[in-house]
């Protein structure tokens, strides 16, 4: 689009576009994530890998680890 030198806000409409289908991509994956591999952790007895499970969840829903 840009090469084709379209009008701005209509290349920002489709970059908005891209943006909405990789978050709701994201929320999906991350589901399916806390629906086995969480789950899993939890329903096993291993609490150093319920620890780790938890820090990667941190990690993604907040954007950092969190080591407290």
């Amino acid at each position: 689009m840009i090469e084709e030198q379209r009008y701005c806000p209509e290349i920002i409409t489709q970059i908005k576009a891209v943006n909405s289908a990789c978050q709701s991509l994201e929320i999906v994956i991350l589901e399916k994530h806390l629906e086995s591999c969480v789950m899993e952790a939890f329903h096993s007895k291993d609490k150093k890998l319920k620890q780790k499970k938890l820090k990667s969840y941190r990690f993604y829903t907040r954007g950092q680890i969190d080591d407290g």
